[in-house]
């Protein structure tokens, strides 16, 4: 009966530091709190790289690992960019267009 005591026991303490490294990683891959941290992704042209970064910041969005708010900021967008732009911005909310220039507004309004 020994035996079967300290397999349960080895096998408790293994599952709780399996737990408590599973905790502690979770704490650094845990999105930091306020909006006050915003993602800005810049803008130029026509845009071509926006949407798969877009699209990778609302995956971790997804997942729970980002709450903050994603910037592009325009420095230089063609109609094509703008369009792009706009489409993104309807599709989700938590994606603004901010002109470049202004951006020290932008951090200024927290």
């Amino acid at each position: 009966m020994g035996v079967f005591w300290d397999v349960f026991w080895a096998v408790a303490c293994i599952c709780g530091l399996a737990f408590v490294g599973w905790w502690l990683f979770g704490l650094l891959l845990r999105p930091l709190p306020g909006r006050t941290v915003r993602v800005v992704l810049t803008g130029r042209d026509g845009g071509e790289e926006l949407e798969q970064q877009v699209k990778s910041f609302i995956w971790l969005r997804g997942l729970g690992l980002l709450r903050c708010p994603i910037v592009i900021a325009d420095a230089g967008l063609t109609p094509a960019g703008w369009e792009l732009v706009l489409r993104l911005t309807a599709r989700w909310p938590e994606v603004v267009l901010w002109p470049a220039e202004d951006l020290g507004e932008l951090i200024q309004r927290g």
